[in-house]
């Protein structure tokens, strides 16, 4: 009898897999379909050149401009960093896209992602509270300031992390 090689399905392939990305709006190409192989090639970057945004960047978003496949792009990104086996590389690029997709100029596909992040809230707090990378937490930070409803949690976060973030948080 042959053995099948099985992958195992994390939260971010869970959540792949819940979309038909052929149907899905590209900026650039007939559909959205190379984009999880784009999000799953980001996942297993272990290098900032690795890890450089080809297939999302021009195609999910292009400055400040994206179609509705940026939302369960976000999703994805949002159940990547739940897992524990990305690179800090990796992480600081799923940060940075998640910043971009809240900041869209589209006002109703930026809500739509604020409510993904704002979903995974404990999940940014984390990265800054881990100490893993100050550029991710920077990151993190800055989603945090767009969708926490909880001022208080934010000045405790600085009171307890300020030393994890830089000295310059604009």
């Amino acid at each position: 009898m042959e053995k099948k090689e099985v992958r195992a399905v994390g939260a971010m392939e869970l959540e792949l897999g819940l979309y038909d990305w052929s149907r899905l709006p590209c900026l650039n190409c007939k559909s959205a379909e190379h984009v999880p192989e784009a999000l799953l090639r980001l996942a297993d970057a272990r290098t900032p050149e690795e890890a450089e945004p080809r297939g999302i960047e021009g195609h999910v978003i292009q400055e400040y401009w994206a179609r509705a496949t940026v939302v369960p792009v976000a999703r994805v990104l949002m159940a990547g960093l739940a897992g524990r086996s990305l690179s800090v590389a990796a992480r600081h690029q799923f940060l940075d896209l998640l910043g971009s997709f809240v900041n869209l100029n589209v006002d109703e596909l930026a809500e739509e992602c604020k409510d993904v992040v704002r979903a995974g809230t404990w999940l940014l707090y984390e990265e800054v509270l881990s100490g893993r990378a100050m550029g991710s937490a920077l990151f993190a930070y800055w989603l945090l300031q767009e969708v926490e409803t909880n001022p208080a949690r934010l000045e405790r976060l600085l009171q307890v992390a300020r030393h994890l973030l830089p000295e310059d948080l604009s």
